[in-house]
């Protein structure tokens, strides 16, 4: 990381720059909507869009910095980045099946904001000692969480549903959990919610076309 890149970042903790795993596709439309503090909100992600976003877990601290997210290059994968303090607990990673959709909810606990990052992505590669990760898929989905630690018993932990064929969590570094979601179609359309209250963060991936 260059001298002006940890400045940047040290300056505005809400800038928000998760290690994506490889490049991936920016022609493709959004549309979301959000509410006001307190409530959920929901964004829809179609097709390969990178979507980034900030969860404010618990109290607030008082001097906290504005939520205004942007974005910088990517860090090289050997470099420890600066994380929010203190960090928040990701307490579970859970994954069931509904009626059209699966879903999957990582849960918080603790006092801080979660800047979260979902892309799609062509490899899975852990970002940190580059191993590659092979989720047996037709797409993949990768969730970085920065700002959060997480017990050891939710890394590398594999989860299967419906509309997924295996989920492959693991620790970046002390603050940041990554993910590796692989899809049975290919990239699907998800939906990316947010809940103060309980604290979690919720992607729901569709049905697989027939």
């Amino acid at each position: 990381m260059n001298g002006h890149r940890l400045i940047a970042l040290l300056g505005a903790i809400s800038v928000f720059a998760l290690l994506p795993g490889c490049q991936t596709d920016d022609q493709s439309d959004t549309a979301g909507e959000s509410n006001t503090a307190g409530e959920s909100s929901t964004q829809t992600v179609l097709d390969a869009a990178t979507q980034t976003g900030t969860l404010q877990v618990g109290t607030p601290p008082i001097d906290a910095p504005p939520t205004e997210i942007s974005t910088l290059a990517p860090f090289p994968n050997d470099t420890e980045i600066p994380s929010p303090n203190p960090r928040v607990d990701v307490t579970e990673i859970d994954v069931t099946d509904h009626d059209g959709f699966t879903r999957i909810t990582y849960r918080f606990d603790g006092n801080g904001s979660v800047f979260w990052k979902t892309e799609y992505v062509s490899e899975a590669i852990r970002a940190g000692d580059s191993t590659v990760v092979d989720v047996g898929s037709r797409s993949i989905l990768q969730v970085d969480l920065m700002g959060v630690q997480s017990d050891s018993s939710l890394n590398s932990v594999s989860h299967e549903g419906e509309n997924i064929t295996r989920i492959d969590s693991a620790a970046r570094n002390s603050a940041i959990l990554q993910s590796f979601v692989g899809t049975v179609d290919i990239r699907p359309a998800y939906t990316v919610s947010t809940s103060d209250s309980p604290s979690q963060l919720t992607i729901d991936i569709p049905t697989a076309d027939s």
